[in-house]
């Protein structure tokens, strides 16, 4: 699952994401940047198979920019979002950033050369939200759909959802987190994550 969801996740770097009408559709802008992404994998492999940690700096400066993790962080709380503390917001969002820059640099290293293919949009543009519909070809077995559900923030496509094979990712880790702050609390979910985070790729 993070593996094929990594893969997908190649495609996000939007570069600076302007307004709809004003650049190439927001699919064409993936694809060719998936390409780059792509290539570059492909001629440090060896590089960053002996050195992981070199992994997070590409994920975090390409990738991740193009997330929106406050509007991300408030959907995964939920309810927990309202109750929390200004800080308790701050942290959570900042661990839950990093949680998936850990995550993503890690699956990275497992990419094969699995085929991406970005598909056209079903409508034009309407309005500050889209989604972008991905496939991942494995080898074998049959296609992996990936959607991205888009939102246009301060002149820039921000993700705020990633679907892979009618999973949401944001719903996936709501149940997790929720289950955690019944159990111990907001403040010892912030400590794990910090935790987890501080653990190496290896």
């Amino acid at each position: 699952m993070k593996k094929v969801l990594l893969l997908g996740l190649l495609m996000l770097a939007l570069g600076g994401g302007a307004v709809w009408a004003a650049v190439r559709p927001p699919q064409e802008i993936v694809q060719d940047t998936s390409a780059r992404m792509i290539d570059a994998l492909r001629a440090n492999r060896e590089t960053l198979r002996r050195d992981p940690n070199r992994l997070y700096g590409l994920v975090d400066q390409i990738v991740l920019p193009n997330f929106d993790f406050e509007l991300m962080s408030r959907w995964v709380l939920g309810r927990a979002w309202q109750q929390a503390t200004p800080d308790q917001r701050r942290h959570f969002t900042e661990e839950f950033r990093t949680l998936l820059v850990r995550t993503y640099a890690k699956a990275l290293l497992e990419y094969s050369d699995e085929e991406i293919r970005v598909l056209p949009l079903p409508n034009a543009a309407d309005g500050n939200d889209v989604t972008v519909r991905t496939e991942v070809r494995p080898k074998t077995g049959q296609p992996i759909q990936i959607n991205y559900s888009m939102q246009l923030k301060e002149n820039a496509w921000k993700v705020y959802d990633v679907i892979v094979d009618g999973v949401s990712l944001v719903t996936n880790y709501r149940s997790t987190f929720a289950s955690q702050i019944r159990s111990s609390g907001m403040d010892a979910v912030i400590a794990d994550l910090r935790q987890r985070n501080a653990q190496s790729v290896r």
